[in-house]
């Protein structure tokens, strides 16, 4: 069986000539064309693969750049850690520090390097409880003297 034309000729829309072909004028090679649903197919395939491969390279970029934020991240935390480390040594330093400076005999050794001297004894008042309490008017001085102390005790007495 041979391929011949058709008796009956049509118009194809979609026939391209080709060039360095040479046409027969009668049609003959207008109506032998690659089908053009084969051809749509053909495009879209490779629409498909190269959209696939981009879309294939943007997630692999991105878990790369989610890698690295990730490391920077855990350095970071480990700086931070370090730092939070050696902020609670130096916290414990100063402590101690404090804690020697203000001992009872570091304290007495400073105020008599500043010349004061120890008092010679103790007065130790007392008030009666609950009688003087609300009072506005009961001002009481240390005494200077024992005059004093004798006016003083005489204010306090009912």
């Amino acid at each position: 069986m041979s391929a011949q034309p058709s008796p009956r000729s049509r118009p194809n829309p979609n026939a391209t000539p080709r060039p360095g072909v040479p046409s027969r004028g009668d049609g003959a090679r207008a109506r032998l064309t690659i089908a053009p649903d084969r051809v749509r197919r053909r495009l879209r395939a490779r629409l498909l693969m190269w959209g696939a491969a981009l879309v294939t390279v943007a997630s692999l970029f991105t878990l790369v750049a989610f890698h690295v934020f990730a490391a920077q991240s855990a350095f970071t935390l480990e700086r931070l850690s370090k730092e939070r480390t050696n902020e609670q040594f130096r916290n414990q330093r100063l402590r101690l520090a404090v804690a020697n400076a203000s001992s009872a005999s570091v304290v007495i050794k400073a105020s008599e390097d500043f010349g004061m001297v120890e008092g010679s004894g103790v007065i130790t008042l007392t008030v009666p409880p609950g009688r003087h309490t609300n009072s506005p008017s009961l001002v009481v001085a240390a005494p200077s003297s024992v005059k004093d102390w004798s006016e003083t005790k005489q204010a306090l007495e009912p």
